[in-house]
C-alpha cells in the first residue's frame, strides 16, 4: 500500500476519485487535495508525478494543515475544542494502521 495525495476528477455527473486510487477521500486540505491509498500490485496505473507520502510525511502534512486551520473535536460537554498535535499524530497513525491491515 502506498499513500497518495490527489484531486477529485470530473466524472460528468459529479466528482470521483481517480481510477488509480483504491480507497480515497481522507484528510482533505484547503486546496481540495485528498489522501488515498493505492495497492502496490499495479504500480503502472499510478501517473508520473503523483505525490506519495510515508507515514511520517503524512503526519507532517496534517500537522502543517492543523497549524493553519486547527482540527477540532467535541469535549464531554459538547464544546468544540482544538486537537493537540499528539491527537493529530494519533489520528494519522490509526488511519495508516487501518489501511495496512
Amino acid at each position: 500500500m502506498t499513500i497518495y495525495e490527489y484531486i477529485l476528477e470530473d466524472a460528468g455527473l459529479g466528482s470521483t476519485c481517480p481510477p488509480w486510487i483504491n480507497d480515497g477521500g481522507y484528510f482533505r486540505n484547503s486546496d481540495k487535495k485528498l489522501i488515498g491509498v493505492h495497492n502496490d500490485n499495479n504500480a503502472a496505473s499510478v501517473p508520473d508525478g503523483a505525490v506519495s507520502f510515508t507515514t511520517a510525511e503524512l503526519e507532517s502534512r496534517q500537522l502543517a494543515i492543523h497549524a493553519v486551520t486547527p482540527f477540532k473535536k467535541e469535549d464531554d460537554e459538547m464544546n468544540e475544542i482544538e486537537l493537540t498535535n499528539s491527537e493529530v499524530r494519533t489520528r494519522v497513525q490509526t488511519w495508516v494502521t487501518s489501511k495496512s491491515s
